[in-house]
């Protein structure tokens, strides 16, 4: 019996991990200067890299419900919320495509989250010589947290 005690006794005096931010966030601001994307060619895959001015909006996030909206380019989207470990994603599917938000809870500068969004497309078909490839990439930047 008294070692048990001592064991609770040393277990009550562990710190408790500190909240997980990413769980309060409702908005986000996102930007990716950066990206990579692969192609095909002669079946070898061949990454290139490029700068850019890729940039949405997450809004409604509510990770409890595990739901939000992306705002893009392309209009607005219903994407699923999922808070896991020290990150927190979105995921977006469509017919042959799956897109993927993730939020890292580390600063990449004052008031924003490092941040990727990976792209994964495909729609199998062929028109006269043309076929189509698979389309992937892979985006890098940031997201300020809006309040």
């Amino acid at each position: 019996m008294l070692i048990l005690g001592a064991a609770t006794a040393a277990q009550a005096q562990t710190p408790a991990e500190p909240p997980n931010p990413l769980a309060q966030i409702k908005a986000l601001k996102c930007s990716f200067p950066s990206a990579t994307s692969a192609v095909w060619k002669e079946g070898a895959p061949q990454a290139q890299t490029k700068t850019q001015d890729m940039r949405f909006d997450i809004t409604a996030i509510d990770v409890s419900d595990a739901t939000a909206e992306f705002t893009g380019t392309a209009g607005r989207a219903y994407v699923t919320a999922v808070l896991s470990g020290w990150s927190l994603y979105f995921v977006e599917s469509a017919v042959g495509q799956l897109n993927v938000t993730t939020v890292f809870s580390q600063e990449a500068s004052p008031k924003k989250l490092k941040a990727v969004h990976s792209r994964h497309g495909y729609l199998q078909m062929q028109v006269g010589r043309f076929i189509a490839e698979p389309s992937v990439s892979q985006n890098y930047g940031e997201c300020e947290v809006v309040q």
